[in-house]
């Protein structure tokens, strides 16, 4: 038998989901919902509902419930918005989509039969094991010990036997059980009427499935045979005459996905089975978007400055806009967000900046679409709940949260203004992407609004533990809109573990399946998918950048003002979850540690100014200052001043040109969802003599822990201290091997990476195509003693060459 790895490359399944007509024929218990003890909580896997109403709802579908259980059950616990069709009762009865209930008339002879059944059972203190349906009695024995199951099992079906053959019916065990009923009741002959119909109707025009679980099943598949695909729903391997098996929930889940995306559904999804040049059927590849892509972040990629008397529109600079760029441009896409001007000051201004926004989106080959957000929006959304509480709280600094009432209905007002620009500017078929923190609720107030979008949301900040995280006075509301998203995604493995674990503590029901790096929640009625995608950079832009002739002559210029020493470099924006303070503590440790450091050695800390107006960041740099100000002091010595602070922002040629320079770079941040600027050290670093020293609560370290960075506990300046020598130590043939293999794995691993790797994972029908990630493994650091090889000679020092 095979399995759904295979299945998936099959062209058994690409000839079914393309066919113009399809029957998809569904057992229930054990097939569409798992098997209970109590009956009546039966419930369909969460997901299985609203694909099922999607499937319904398409004329190119045919999709019937044969069930042993009566048609009256199967409807109410399926609960779907329009009636399926139902054969209950092994074909005894007959629900249609009109509502009407058809039962196949009994003879007194099997009306006998089974009264006489009952009454045996009943003495033998079995009558609440007991279902009667029309024309079938069965007898369940789930929940009883396994040696009495198997001695009533045995019993019964001697008995049952030689009361059926009287009235022409037949005993059939099955997984749970033993049933009585007519013979001429079978899923094998509901089997056969619906190929006969459809045959009628359609000719051979059609293909046709089935999927079941048990025993019952079996004679639906031989009654199938080699007309339609046979799928046994099971997660054990076991004899069948189905051809392919697939695990519940999450195969199962996958290959109705794939049948209602390959339909036209009402809402106009389209057919990611077809390809949008040829119309033809694509081969093995995801699914894919068919439709616009349409980003949404809180700020737009460019920026929106006075310029005379009107308003100039600059592109950004970042690897999201980057990576996102062409899949944009080739889709015709929309980028939604505020243009980082408040309302107040725009309209206080001379000029309207829209025409400035039409010029860019010409040029650029997408749309741009300015949201307004007025001064007390930005005060409450941004500066309050985003900054004030779940920055915070999602990198651990959870006394330094702010629990605000108004600022949770401001950040509510905002998202749902954002969802209505996405529902006005968009169509049922266009994907939404909505990035970070700002916007976990755009997704709810889509469908709030009516407006049933695909779409997926990524956290570029870390989610936090569920000791953490329960702190948020407004933990469920956040955790039910994210799952209103189709795809949430995190950083790394232990954001996503972190995220699972909140879900199943909030809601115990949840139930996880899948493996890789994407995974499938079913909760509250509802699936969703859920993976670790690390984020990148643009590799071939910073290492281009490297090479050029201005940047090494800038990176040979910075060398030279600190002749014979080794040069450590920081880059951080200022805030506290930096670790800023605590590395230049680590600084002084080493020098205090290691006296043969002292004019050896050169720090340069760029800070890039953020949140000056705000009173906490104020003090963080007044601290930073005075750190530096006390370590300059008490070890400069004529011609050597320990640390270099710059405050400002770097422009990227002069920043490339300082990692370019750098022997060694300090990313030792308390808590990071990713820290980009370890990767864009290493795609600098183009000699491959640079060394990097990377705090072990940075998101990079998962990925970089096994091919030579420095992994430290920022909290520990002993430890950052030892690593901070140990980096100045490392003879150069290990620095080139170990930087070799980091700027290989930021090279393979680019920000377009990135964003292929989600969307794959938001149409891919097959989530095991999504290798597992790495996370930090803290047993495997390597021991920061000294090599005893003493400080490497500047002769040994790899210089870069013009180009």
């Amino acid at each position: 038998m095979k399995d759904w790895t295979q299945l998936l490359r099959s062209l058994e399944l690409r000839t079914y989901l393309t066919s113009r007509r399809k029957l998809l024929m569904l057992d229930y218990d054990g097939t569409l919902a798992a098997f209970t003890a109590d009956r009546s909580k039966a419930y369909p896997y969460p997901g299985v509902r609203k694909i099922l109403n999607g499937l319904c709802q398409s004329p190119d579908w045919r999709v019937v419930i044969v069930s042993g259980r009566p048609t009256a059950d199967v409807a109410a616990l399926l609960g779907l918005e329009q009636n399926p069709e139902i054969f209950g009762c092994h074909g005894g009865e007959r629900l249609t989509p009109a509502g009407q209930v058809v039962r196949v008339k009994l003879e007194p002879a099997l009306e006998k039969a089974l009264a006489d059944a009952r009454f045996w059972a009943e003495a033998q203190g079995l009558g609440e094991s007991l279902e009667t349906k029309h024309g079938c009695l069965a007898l369940h024995l789930r929940g009883m010990p396994p040696p009495r199951a198997a001695e009533v099992a045995a019993e019964a079906s001697r008995v049952f036997s030689r009361i059926a053959h009287a009235a022409g019916a037949e005993v059939v065990p099955f997984d749970g059980g033993v049933e009585m009923r007519a013979g001429s009741f079978s899923k094998g002959r509901v089997v056969e009427r619906l190929l006969a119909e459809e045959t009628a109707a359609h000719g051979s025009g059609f293909t046709a499935a089935y999927l079941g679980d048990d025993l019952t099943d079996e004679d639906a598949f031989r009654a199938l045979g080699n007309a339609g695909l046979s799928l046994l729903v099971s997660r054990k391997r076991k004899a069948s005459l189905a051809r392919y098996q697939l695990r519940p929930p999450g195969d199962l889940l996958e290959f109705l996905h794939s049948s209602l995306v390959s339909s036209a559904p009402p809402q106009g999804m389209g057919s990611p089975l077809r390809s949008a040049q040829t119309g033809g059927v694509e081969d093995d590849g995801p699914l894919q978007l068919r439709g616009r892509l349409i980003v949404v972040s809180n700020r737009l990629p460019v920026t929106l400055a006075r310029e005379g008397d009107g308003w100039i529109v600059k592109a950004g600079a970042g690897g999201l806009i980057t990576a996102l760029a062409p899949v944009l441009r080739d889709r015709g896409g929309l980028w939604v967000g505020s243009s980082g001007q408040i309302r107040e000051c725009v309209q206080a201004g001379e000029g309207d900046p829209t025409a400035s926004f039409d010029r860019f989106s010409r040029e650029a080959g997408y749309d741009l679409l300015p949201i307004e957000i007025t001064e007390a929006e930005h005060r409450n959304y941004y500066e309050g709940f985003s900054n004030e509480i779940i920055w915070p709280l999602f990198h651990d600094f959870q006394s330094r949260c702010n629990f605000q009432p108004d600022y949770w209905t401001s950040y509510l007002d905002v998202n749902r203004k954002f969802a209505r620009t996405v529902a006005e500017h968009s169509r049922p078929d266009d994907y939404v992407w909505v990035h970070d923190y700002h916007l976990m609720h755009v997704a709810q107030f889509l469908k709030e609004q009516e407006a049933d979008r695909r779409s997926g949301f990524f956290l570029h900040i870390p989610f936090p533990a569920p000791d953490i995280f329960l702190k948020l006075p407004w933990r469920k509301e956040v955790l039910l809109a994210l799952l209103e998203f189709s795809l949430v995604g995190f950083q790394t493995l232990a954001d996503r573990r972190n995220f699972v674990r909140c879900l199943q503590v909030l809601f115990p029901s949840t139930e996880i399946w899948g493996r890789g790096s994407v995974v499938t929640a079913g909760i509250e009625g509802k699936s969703v998918r859920i993976g670790c995608f690390p984020i990148s950079i643009d590799y071939s832009a910073f290492a281009r950048l490297a090479g050029k002739r201005q940047t090494v002559e800038a990176a040979e210029s910075i060398r030279a003002a600190f002749p014979q020493r080794k040069i450590v470099l920081g880059v951080d924006r200022l805030d506290y979850s930096k670790g800023i303070p605590q590395r230049l503590q680590a600084f002084r440790r080493a020098l205090i540690r290691y006296p043969e450091l002292r004019g050896r050695v050169s720090f340069i800390q760029v800070l890039v100014p953020s949140r000056e107006g705000v009173g906490e960041y104020q003090e963080l740099k007044n601290e930073i200052e005075q750190l530096v100000t006390q370590i300059n002091g008490e070890f400069t010595e004529p011609g050597w001043v320990p640390i270099h602070h710059l405050y400002r922002n770097l422009a990227r040629p002069e920043l490339v040109a300082n990692y370019l320079a750098a022997d060694i770079a300090m990313v030792t941040s308390l808590r990071d969802g990713m820290n980009l600027v370890a990767k864009e050290y290493c795609a600098s670093n183009v000699p491959e003599t640079g060394a990097l020293i990377l705090s072990e609560f940075a998101g990079a370290a998962a990925q970089f822990q096994r091919l030579g960075a420095f992994l430290v506990n920022p909290y520990d300046i002993d430890e950052v201290a030892d690593a901070l020598n140990a980096a100045c130590q490392l003879p150069l043939a290990s620095r080139k091997m170990r930087m070799h293999k980091l700027r290989e794995n930021v090279r393979r691993n680019n920000v377009s990476v990135w964003v292929d790797s989600f969307l794959g994972a938001a149409f891919s029908r097959h989530l095991e195509d999504f290798a597992p990630q790495e996370t930090v493994q803290f047993h495997e650091k390597e021991p920061l003693t000294p090599t005893g090889l003493g400080m490497t000679r500047e002769s040994e020092r790899g210089r870069p060459t013009s180009s």
